[in-house]
């Protein structure tokens, strides 16, 4: 039977198991999805601690389809095949015959990163295809040199910033080729002008976003340092070797161990992609030792580790072991979702649609038109939940105070507030507004998606 038939019915098989999943699943939006979505509702060139290009790209996607929560787990997905089309365009510009090419593409859609991430709407996404398509664009400068390469290089490495700001990794990655490899430094000391026309292009795609933040005071580099968080140093071995072993499995233990056994070395453009992976692994896992660091932040890594390690292994058994073994992961996963697997793994996105329905209908009349939430992904998972109701939502903010989160900038609650509202969250954080009310307490909901237990209370104004 022909190995690409075969390919194409286990991704078949793999696209079907998530459709049903997600169409029978329990589970609700998480608080950061929801978000997304709700900054797709309210269209700016740039948002608190993201940049904008994800939520154009919902809100595009939800004219054409819809917001539901069945319609919006499937975006991630459709990206995911729009990545595996670069990929499989990047293994051919390497060197890669048409079939190996597609395998590795398709064989790509099931890494246990991909099968984990296309359940989630994250930023993530369009950075790794931008990253993708940049790459793209580096390989056919490397041959080619024709200047349509240099100018799409410039639109999808700005379209890449506008995804995630990570993606300026790529910019370092690209420093380290120019010094580590004398081929390129010649390529590049050659086409300096026409490098410095993707540098023009990458700056009229990234314009917009640059005025954002400068009319808002650079809120997203105050966040970006508030994740960095230096100032609570903790050194700990430990958090690296988990972020290894976590980044080794979310790429596949098999094709990483293959990297020991039966590997090709430095076949064909094997160097480029350690340069565009390795400096961006040393990076987290640095402050994965130092501070703490999420596994996704070495998103892109993964893209080119990947592809070294494809082009690299040649051992027939680690070949066919990590294709099981990422099958079987897959398949696992989504069917603990579709079947609303008690799991720890699953808390943060279990019981919202109904806290949301809860809150909403014990609540009286007087006060269920306006919501004031104090916590941020509460405010999003809320929105989304409640999106069919005529509901007003705001984010205690005094004029002046520090900003936390977007909805400080976009949905403060004004001190002079005088219609009554739900309000959930700490009493201490509508204590500047200027009207004298009254509270009434309400029973707060079981809240298995936090830890954090959330006072719930009817503000009626005297």
């Amino acid at each position: 039977m022909n190995k690409n038939f075969i390919l194409f019915f286990i991704i078949l098989v793999l696209l079907t198991i998530k459709v049903v999943s997600i169409k029978f699943t329990n589970f609700n939006m998480f608080g950061d999805e929801a978000q997304y979505w709700l900054w797709s509702k309210e269209l700016d060139f740039g948002y608190f601690s993201k940049p904008p290009f994800l939520a154009w790209a919902i809100r595009f996607y939800s004219e054409i389809l819809q917001d539901s929560f069945f319609y919006l787990k499937l975006f991630p997905s459709i990206v995911y095949f729009l990545i595996a089309w670069g990929v499989y365009t990047l293994f051919k510009n390497v060197g890669l015959k048409n079939e190996n090419a597609l395998v590795g593409s398709l064989t790509f859609l099931f890494i246990p990163a991909v099968s984990f991430s296309s359940f989630i709407i994250s930023t993530d996404l369009f950075l790794l295809l931008f990253w993708t398509l940049s790459l793209n664009e580096l390989i056919k400068i490397v041959k080619y040199q024709k200047i349509t390469n240099f100018i799409f290089l410039g639109i999808f490495l700005g379209l890449g910033i506008l995804s995630k700001y990570a993606a300026i990794y790529f910019v370092l990655c690209f420093f380290i080729l120019i010094i580590i490899d004398k081929n390129f430094r010649k390529i590049f000391l050659d086409n300096y002008i026409k490098f410095f026309l993707s540098f023009l292009c990458f700056i009229v795609i990234l314009l917009p976003n640059l005025i954002w933040n400068v009319n808002n005071n650079w809120v997203t580099l105050q966040h970006t340092s508030d994740n960095a968080n230096f100032e609570n140093i903790q050194l700990s071995i430990i958090r690296g070797l988990e972020f290894l072993i976590i980044q080794t499995f979310m790429l596949g233990p098999f094709i990483v161990l293959g990297r020991f056994f039966g590997f090709k070395k430095k076949e064909g453009f094997q160097n480029f992609f350690l340069i565009f992976s390795l400096p961006i692994i040393l990076i987290v896992l640095i402050e994965a030792i130092i501070v703490r660091a999420n596994a996704n932040w070495a998103a892109p890594a993964l893209i080119s580790l990947y592809m070294y390690l494809y082009i690299g292994l040649t051992n027939f058994y680690l070949r066919v072991f990590n294709y099981l073994f990422n099958f079987v992961f897959c398949c696992i996963f989504f069917i603990m979702i579709g079947i609303n697997y008690p799991s720890n793994m699953f808390n943060r996105i279990s019981g919202l649609k109904d806290y949301a329905e809860d809150i909403y209908e014990n609540a009286s009349n007087l006060s269920k038109k306006n919501m004031v939430i104090s916590d941020r992904l509460l405010f999003s998972s809320l929105n989304y939940e409640l999106r069919k109701k005529n509901i007003k939502f705001f984010m205690p903010h005094k004029e002046g105070a520090e900003i936390t989160n977007h909805f400080k900038i976009s949905h403060p609650l004004d001190e002079s507030m005088d219609n009554n509202f739900i309000f959930i969250g700490s009493l201490s954080d509508i204590n500047y507004l200027e009207k004298d009310y009254k509270l009434i307490k309400k029973d707060s909901p079981n809240q298995i998606f936090t830890k954090r237990r959330l006072d719930v209370y009817e503000v009626i104004f005297k």
